[in-house]
């Protein structure tokens, strides 16, 4: 389909509707509203402080990880620089083997629930995000019907294509502020 399709189809439907009566146009910044958005703040703030007590959990892994380090710089040392009996320096060797191996699962484990973290993190953003974005199409949706819009363009600029949907508008009403009202209602800050 030819890329100016939509817009041909578009301005026949404006010219078709000029005869009907007035074209109500508005615009909406979703990146204000996304800023602006209460119960966006919420979730994205509860995502956050999950990532918080993950990262609680990590740096307790990673301290145990640095005092094993330690613990077998020790050993290294102790048999690098003293002559002692055979048998305490195998002690010694099979002590530091212990060490490395405890190291190393350990350090196996943080790297998985890493990649495994930012996973699911990912996982999380991208379904809040799709959440917040279907509950403001509704309200500026049923916002638009309510007040007689037969357009709402998004003028962020921010679309997939990275072009702003808002080609041309003789004069158009900036709704953000009222469906963020909407949107808000009965929230407290």
């Amino acid at each position: 389909m030819n890329k100016l399709a939509p817009v041909f189809l578009g301005l026949a439907l404006v010219t078709t509707m000029v005869g009907a009566g007035e074209i109500k146009v508005a615009s909406v910044n979703i990146d204000q509203v996304l800023l602006h958005y209460q119960a966006a703040e919420k979730k994205l703030s509860y995502l956050k402080s999950g990532h918080e007590r993950y990262l609680k959990s990590r740096n307790a892994k990673q301290k145990k990880i640095n005092q094993l380090a330690i613990e077998i710089k020790a050993i290294y040392a102790k048999l690098r620089n003293k002559a002692m009996p055979k048998s305490e320096r195998n002690h010694h060797l099979e002590e530091q083997r212990d060490l490395i191996g405890q190291y190393e699962t350990l350090a196996r484990e943080i790297e998985l629930s890493d990649t495994e973290q930012l996973a699911i993190t990912k996982r999380k953003i991208t379904l809040a995000t799709q959440d917040i974005l279907e509950t403001c199409h509704r309200a500026i949706s049923t916002y638009a019907a309510e007040h007689g819009y037969q357009w709402v363009m998004e003028t962020s600029g921010s679309s997939s294509s990275q072009l702003s949907p808002l080609i041309y508008a003789r004069k158009t009403v900036d709704i953000t502020g009222d469906i963020l009202a909407v949107l808000n209602e009965g929230s407290s800050p």
